[in-house]
């Protein structure tokens, strides 16, 4: 392992993504010294995800971890294994990051420095703003995202204030004010659960370009959207 001098400590939920994980750790390994602290990739894959990343962990300056969860521990999906990743993270902030690259690890030192220096509770990386684009989306998924987005902000106009892309997985959020045990997390929408279940975060954007998936298979569905549009009706009436 590396060396730990660094601030965020990144959770990657993986399911089925083995043939990214190379190009990944590479674009991370590029970062600036003193963003990156640890990955905890916390993976719920049925493919040789756990393998890849264990054969290329040695090759990086910063600690890997993997997290295995087999098929009865996978309950919530993607967003719980980030709370679980959250519980094991020990950087002075924790980064939500998808393993396919469609969120630039590059993005990662802006959201950072963002943070730092006007600080912020928590930064959002965001497709709706200046410098953000949603070109690697699709057609049919953007219509999607923009109206989930929209459905959101209205249910909880005060909560979501400040934040243009509340479906946004790609963030990082200070350690001392999050509470995983307080979130009751499911599908895939993390950001929701956390901005909605913290009130009072001093929040920050930075915009970044939503790419193409480098490798794999999407795992948006319409059943995840079902499963979204469920967890908002769940939120809006605990609220």
């Amino acid at each position: 392992m590396g060396e730990t001098t660094g601030s965020v400590s990144l959770i990657i939920p993986t399911r089925n993504e083995a043939g990214n994980i190379s190009e990944l750790l590479v674009r991370l390994g590029r970062l600036p010294s003193g963003v990156l602290r640890e990955v905890v990739f916390v993976d719920d894959s049925d493919d040789d995800t756990p393998a890849a990343i264990a054969y290329l962990a040695g090759s990086v300056d910063f600690d890997v971890a993997v997290v295995h969860r087999e098929p009865g521990m996978r309950t919530g999906g993607l967003s719980s294994a980030v709370v679980e990743g959250f519980r094991r993270g020990r950087g002075e902030w924790l980064g939500v990051m998808d393993a396919d690259l469609q969120h630039p690890p590059e993005a990662l030192a802006d959201l950072f420095a963002t943070g730092e220096s006007v600080g912020a509770d928590i930064v959002c990386a965001t497709r709706n703003v200046s410098g953000g684009g949603r070109d690697g989306l699709g057609a049919a998924r953007d219509v999607i995202s923009r109206s989930f987005s929209t459905f959101a902000r209205r249910v909880f106009p005060r909560r979501l204030r400040g934040v243009s892309d509340p479906m946004s997985g790609f963030f990082i959020v200070r350690r001392s004010v999050l509470d995983p045990e307080a979130l009751r997390p499911t599908g895939f929408k993390i950001l929701l659960e956390i901005l909605v279940r913290t009130p009072g975060l001093r929040r920050a954007e930075v915009g970044y370009e939503f790419a193409p998936r480098h490798a794999g298979d999407s795992k948006a569905s319409l059943r995840e959207g079902m499963v979204y549009l469920r967890h908002l009706a769940r939120l809006r009436l605990a609220a």
